[in-house]
């Protein structure tokens, strides 16, 4: 089996220290109680700072996993794109759904907003505990997926701060209902060309059920948002950014 194909687990850095590296906690228990892996099978631990290793299980046991450090593996090639997902909070599973098959994907960045019509909204005192479940999330598409280093989940935040922190990206998309929505392929020939080996910054932006407000979507064109439709069907707020990161994956990116 090709070291890509291998068993990827995540471990924190500091379970990896020269020839030796461990598992522990709910990684351990997921190599050794679902996946029944033995001593002397081999696998890939990596670390969420994008290092990599192909080790050699040495000892397991139901909360720890112990491995010898075969080599360390080199980085891939620069992905084609990173995309920054600006993504309203949406009800329970179907907000985790986005983050799964979002990372799954390609998106790098998730940012949670909370856009004045969205119908969910983190309560008080809950924001932490969210922020954890939802990295786990992403941890584990992550290691379905084979990509390392994970993608990350922001706090949530408001509009203007994603509007900031995009600031730099060349190429910025709005799935849009409203009036002035482009054609996605007439947006997509608007790419600027990306420089030879280097990455393409993308920052997607989709509303909640509804849309963005006028307000909202107005902020967005002046900061330099192209306005773009998905076709003549109204999608769901859990299926728009999904279609536009496949859409722009193929277009641009790693599915072209």
């Amino acid at each position: 089996m090709s070291e890509g194909r291998l068993r990827l687990f995540y471990a924190d850095a500091s379970w990896i220290a020269g020839e030796a590296a461990r598992l522990e906690g709910e990684e351990a228990a997921h190599l050794s109680r679902v996946l029944r892996m033995k001593p002397g099978e081999r696998c890939r631990f990596a670390t969420e700072g994008g290092e990599e290793y192909l080790v050699e299980l040495t000892a397991v046991s139901a909360r720890r996993a112990e491995a010898r450090v075969i080599e360390r593996l080199p980085a891939g090639p620069p992905a084609p794109l990173s995309i920054r997902l600006g993504l309203p909070l949406l009800k329970g599973e179907r907000f985790e759904g986005v983050l799964e098959k979002g990372a799954e994907l390609g998106v790098d960045a998730f940012h949670p907003l909370a856009l004045a019509r969205c119908e969910a909204r983190i309560p008080p005192g809950r924001a932490e505990a969210r922020a954890r479940r939802w990295s786990r999330i992403l941890r584990e598409a992550a290691k379905q997926s084979g990509r390392v280093p994970p993608p990350r989940v922001c706090g949530a935040a408001g509009l203007d701060s994603f509007l900031r922190e995009t600031e730099d990206c060349p190429l910025k998309l709005l799935g849009w209902l409203g009036e002035g929505s482009l054609p996605l392929a007439g947006a997509l020939a608007q790419a600027p060309p990306r420089p030879e080996g280097q990455t393409l910054r993308v920052a997607l932006l989709t509303g909640p059920e509804g849309d963005l407000t006028p307000e909202e979507g107005q902020a967005a064109r002046a900061a330099g948002f192209l306005p773009v439709g998905l076709g003549p069907r109204v999608l769901r707020a859990d299926t728009a950014p999904l279609a536009l990161v496949a859409i722009l994956q193929h277009a641009l990116g790693e599915m072209a």
